[in-house]
């Protein structure tokens, strides 16, 4: 994980509500090697219980999934492939979202995108950013989750996907100021109060914004973001 972030929200009197955003869940070869068995299995229950009580004490906890699960054989860096263990161990966490737009969405092509949106159903999480088709997401989208009273949309979006190209039908959610207005219009007109968007973009190992984040947040925040959450620098 490159960082922890909790966000409040209060409004007047009503109660006070707690989002925890956590990223970039990932897998390098050191990793995959550490939760080997030795015998094919892959654990990673141990390596998530120092933040467990965090995670579980928010009221909502949103995680940047930053690698396919693309099957075997597994791999880190440069094009990742994690096993589905890793998604069950966040899932046991007790994070509640999954997102899965950002630069390694295709490191496994069309394949691993709809690979990894099969696996995460199965594990009954909700997740946007990536689709199996432009009807799935359509489908999914808006998301606007109640909690404990306040109708919060999410939205997530990614800068690229380092130069790998849609094969097929699958669908990514990238950084488009029309694509996103639209977005927007239609969760606040399904009826969110707050809206939180998750970019994946910046510079890695930068610890301040660049110009371009600068004007997109603005645009953002012109557009009546409440809440926009970064990924991607590895870094808080």
């Amino acid at each position: 994980f490159a960082g922890l972030t909790k966000a409040l929200i209060g409004l007047l009197a009503q109660s006070e509500v707690v989002l925890l955003f956590a990223g970039d869940a990932m897998q390098h070869k050191a990793q995959l090697d550490a939760a080997d068995d030795g015998n094919g299995i892959y654990s990673y229950t141990e390596c998530f219980e120092p933040i467990k009580g965090l995670v579980q004490d928010a009221d909502f906890a949103t995680v940047n999934l930053e690698t396919p699960l693309g099957g075997r054989p597994y791999r880190g860096y440069p094009c990742f492939s994690a096993p589905d263990s890793y998604a069950e161990a966040l899932v046991a966490t007790g994070f509640d979202l999954i997102l899965t737009a950002n630069n390694h969405t295709l490191d496994a092509r069309d394949r691993g995108v709809k690979r990894t949106i099969n696996t995460l159903d199965s594990l009954a999480i909700s997740h946007i950013g990536s689709y199996i088709n432009a009807c799935e997401r359509e489908n999914k989208l808006p998301l606007i989750i109640n909690i404990k009273g306040y109708r919060v949309g999410f939205l997530n979006y990614t800068y690229g996907t380092n130069g790998i190209g849609i094969q097929g039908d699958v669908v990514v959610d990238y950084i488009d100021k029309e694509l996103i207005a639209r977005d927007i219009s239609l969760t606040r007109k399904a009826g969110a109060e707050i809206l939180c968007v998750a970019m994946h973009w910046g510079d890695e190992y930068k610890r301040t914004q660049n110009t371009w984040q600068k004007t997109i947040a603005q645009k953002l925040s012109n557009m009546g973001v409440n809440m926009i959450i970064g990924g991607h620098p590895h870094v808080v």
